[in-house]
């Protein structure tokens, strides 16, 4: 008898429920287990639901990174912006348009008249017109004078031959001789050249082989190129002790400003620091940024007041009152409002580009009360009465936050009172303060445009002789005095005569 085919109608298999076959589970789970997996029902759930959380992280990575890349392109198109200006100008209204040349009414300018005459050429009456050339001209007996002031070039130098008497000092035991009026002793370049080389090295910023040229073609006067360093090197060691003297200066005044910038010593990266006011002025150079720097210059018990901008080294030296400067507060504004207005509009908040421009307003409003009670136009006490509606006007703008990062960082800045709070309107305080640090900028233009033209120093010791000629240079020019009459004094009779030029009572 053959096997059945297929079960009987009312067979129950007695290993339903623990199958041997499937290691001991459910037939009837085993197969709804079958069918989901051929259905694809359970699994397609499954990778559905991975693939919907995927399919969400990608996307914010790529709204992150859109927002990035927004971001990025406008930071690049304001830093373009900002150095390649382009020269296209708007149409202005012709009405509007100020007419070239001085203002109509305004008076002429001349020259001053020469103080003294050397000589007088007496020039005939022309017998032809020197115009149209009509011979047989009769003279009118009218007289028509004209000063004309010419500088005389004599190629050649002065030599001066000293002859020495000697005498016999017992205690130095040998010949002695004294040094005449204007003679430098052991030195064949007399103190007036070696006064017109720093002169033209540290004013002019001209290089030692220019300086040469200039003695060499229009006085006749050669000499190597290390002589003008020598002269220099020989002019900041005299004035080493007036150096010394400005930076008490710094440390007792009542309103320094303060500024630094990139310098280079054998290569390697330094600063050359600003410190001083409209009286004298202070340099020094170092390799390093540092609070410790600032402390060297201001002292660690400066009274002063300050004017500089935000860097966190003046902080060390605690001065008595601070003012930030409103400058760059007002170029950091415009970068972000312009930062913003680069981005897509999608991007753009009306609340960042309204704190921009009401920041802007509110700092140009003060800068004006200061300009109008440097110009009397308005009183000092009611210039410091504005202070608090300053303050209330300040906090109105900045009390909401911001969705910028850079916004939000400077709308914290202006906030804080560690940094620019208390630090915006000191100038209004203070008399002759003003508010922004534009004086010591300026004075740092001068090295700047040195630094172009001789990249930095070689050597520690020319760091030192720049810093001291600097300063004294700067301090002349303070005092409004001719620079190349003292520097021949420092050469002739050391620095005291110089300090006594520099530091009356009025300074």
């Amino acid at each position: 008898m053959g096997r059945k085919q297929q079960a009987p109608y009312d067979f129950q298999c007695p290993y339903r429920d623990a199958c041997p076959h499937l290691g001991g589970i459910s037939t009837t789970w085993a197969t709804e287990i079958i069918r989901d997996v051929q259905d694809d029902t359970y699994r397609n759930c499954h990778f559905v639901g991975h693939a919907q959380e995927e399919l969400s992280a990608l996307q914010e990575d790529n709204q992150r990174l859109e927002k990035e890349n927004a971001e990025l392109r406008a930071r690049l198109k304001a830093q373009h912006a900002s150095r390649f200006k382009p020269n296209r100008q708007p149409p202005r209204d012709s009405t509007q348009r100020r007419p070239r040349g001085a203002p109509k009414g305004h008076p002429p300018w001349n020259r001053r008249a020469p103080d003294h005459i050397d000589r007088t050429v007496a020039v005939s009456a022309p017998t032809t017109c020197p115009h149209c050339a009509t011979p047989g001209l009769q003279p009118t007996g009218e007289i028509q004078e004209q000063l004309q002031e010419d500088i005389v070039l004599q190629p050649k130098t002065l030599v001066t031959r000293y002859v020495h008497e000697t005498a016999f000092c017992p205690g130095c035991r040998r010949p002695v001789f004294q040094t005449a009026e204007g003679e430098l002793r052991n030195c064949p370049i007399g103190p007036t050249a070696k006064a017109a080389a720093v002169f033209l090295r540290q004013e002019l910023r001209l290089s030692m082989r220019s300086a040469r040229k200039i003695f060499q073609h229009l006085f006749s006067l050669d000499f190597v190129p290390a002589s003008a360093m020598a002269f220099e090197r020989k002019a900041a060691h005299l004035a080493q002790p007036i150096h010394e003297q400005l930076r008490d200066k710094v440390r007792n005044a009542d309103i320094v400003h303060a500024d630094e910038t990139h310098w280079r010593i054998d290569g390697k990266n330094a600063f050359i620091w600003f410190a001083g006011n409209s009286n004298f002025g202070f340099f020094h150079i170092d390799p390093s940024r540092s609070s410790q720097v600032a402390l060297d210059i201001f002292g660690s018990h400066f009274q002063g007041n300050l004017v500089a901008d935000d860097y966190a080294a003046y902080n060390a030296i605690n001065a008595q009152s601070r003012q930030s400067c409103l400058a760059h507060l007002l170029r950091k504004t415009r970068e972000i409002s312009d930062l913003i207005f680069a981005l897509p509009k999608a991007l753009q908040h009306p609340r960042d580009l309204l704190f921009c421009e009401q920041i802007k307003t509110l700092l140009s409003q003060a800068c004006d009360i200061g300009r109008r009670r440097d110009t009397e136009k308005l009183s000092f006490t009611n210039a410091k009465a504005r202070i608090p509606s300053l303050y209330r006007s300040l906090y109105n703008i900045c009390k909401n936050t911001l969705h910028h990062p850079d916004a939000e960082n400077l709308r914290q800045r202006l906030l804080d009172p560690n940094r620019d709070y208390h630090r915006l309107f000191t100038f209004l305080k203070i008399n002759r303060m003003p508010p922004t640090n534009n004086y010591a900028e300026q004075i740092l233009r001068h090295p700047v445009i040195f630094r172009k033209i001789i990249f930095g120093n070689r050597s520690e010791l020319g760091a030192r002789t720049l810093e001291i000629n600097l300063s004294i240079f700067n301090t002349i020019k303070c005092r409004r005095l001719n620079p190349i009459p003292l520097i021949k004094d420092l050469f002739l009779k050391g620095h005291r005569r110089l300090a006594n030029a520099l530091f009356d009572d009025s300074s």
